[in-house]
């Protein structure tokens, strides 16, 4: 199964400056890593989003808080009466999976740049209508996970970025790494954190191994278990959501994700873990069909479950399959497993 990574390694080579570094390793630690330009540590986006759950599961694993506990109960000493009111429903669990119900966009870096929300982010995502229910409906926004970060200072009466140092980043052995923050000074959690890939790469470790590190218990299995399952959907093409992290159904796998494709992908039923750096361009989506194509065949052994077999003869076992695949990837992972396609409602898989 290592070769598929190879074989995307090498594509991913024949095409000038398509990534900047890609880095593969399993629960053990690292496989191999490439850098195409000099070693540094660049914003990663917002798969600084998932470290920020990481933060957030800490702070319940530790009884801080919890996933029910209310916005509004955490800050009801700077809200005013109408804020504490119009809040009140929006829990943890809603932020986790941008289900806050303000349903619009907010602390995106072009939204920064115009000036929304200074000089205090707090006091502006309060200022915000409640347009739906929370927990009703996915509408991503940047404004979710910094009101995470914000939650989790005030619950510790702790700067955000030192208490990922000391339960994150230090464990981690990734050291002090620069991250954004606002015009106050408070960390903008949910971008701006800058990581080389091999960095990015072991949150990956960490999920994969169900919360531990190097034989040490950084986040508890339960909180991995909920971040790497399907939480909310997403009414898109994006994959379901859960806990700040994106699900990958394709190769059941689940991604951190950040802009341009700084991306970490765990792979559940496989042992490994892909992450690579990218430049700020349009090409992404080369990248990613360099992916799916090369990765078809990990696709093939998850996908295709049967819940029966359809007809069994001397030569051939026809197995059905629920749902629908790419014609592309049926085609490869039938060469593959040497199989033939013969009808469009199953598999013929040659004896």
């Amino acid at each position: 199964m290592e070769q598929l990574f190879n074989n995307f390694r090498e594509k991913v080579k024949q095409h000038h400056n398509l990534v900047e570094s890609i880095c593969l390793s399993n629960s053990s630690g690292l496989i191999w890593c490439e850098q195409y330009i000099p070693s540094n540590r660049r914003n990663i986006y917002s798969h600084s989003k998932s470290f920020t759950s990481l933060m957030v599961g800490i702070a319940i694993d530790e009884g801080m808080l919890t996933l029910d506990t209310r916005l509004s109960d955490v800050f009801k000493d700077e809200m005013s009466k109408e804020e504490y009111q119009k809040l009140y429903n929006i829990k943890v669990k809603h932020l986790l999976n941008m289900s806050s119900g303000f349903d619009q966009p907010c602390l995106f870096t072009d939204q920064r740049i115009s000036g929304q929300g200074y000089p205090d982010y707090l006091k502006f995502m309060f200022s915000l209508e409640v347009k739906v229910e929370p927990g009703s409906k996915f509408f991503y926004s940047n404004g979710d996970t910094y009101l995470l970060s914000r939650i989790v200072s005030k619950v510790y009466n702790r700067n955000f970025t030192q208490l990922c140092y000391e339960k994150i980043f230090k464990p981690l052995e990734i050291g002090l790494p620069m991250w954004g923050v606002d015009p106050m000074g408070y960390c903008i959690a949910a971008s701006e954190l800058c990581l080389s890939v091999i960095d990015m790469n072991k949150l990956g470790i960490l999920f994969k191994n169900n919360g531990v590190y190097k034989g040490k218990r950084i986040i508890s299995e339960e909180y991995v278990k909920m971040c790497s399952s399907p939480q909310i959907s997403t009414n898109g093409g994006w994959g379901d959501y859960s806990f700040q992290f994106w699900m990958v159904p394709e190769c059941d796998a689940y991604r951190a994700d950040g802009a341009y494709g700084q991306l970490t992908i765990i792979f559940k039923n496989h042992d490994y873990i892909l992450s690579f750096q990218r430049p700020e361009d349009d090409k992404l989506n080369i990248v990613l069909d360099i992916l799916r194509e090369e990765l078809s065949p990990m696709s093939f052994n998850t996908w295709i479950q049967p819940t029966k077999l359809h007809n069994i003869t001397d030569d051939k076992i026809t197995l059905l399959v629920e749902m629908p695949l790419a014609k592309k990837i049926i085609e490869k992972a039938c060469k593959d497993y040497d199989a033939v396609i013969e009808a469009a409602g199953g598999i013929d898989l040659q004896l």
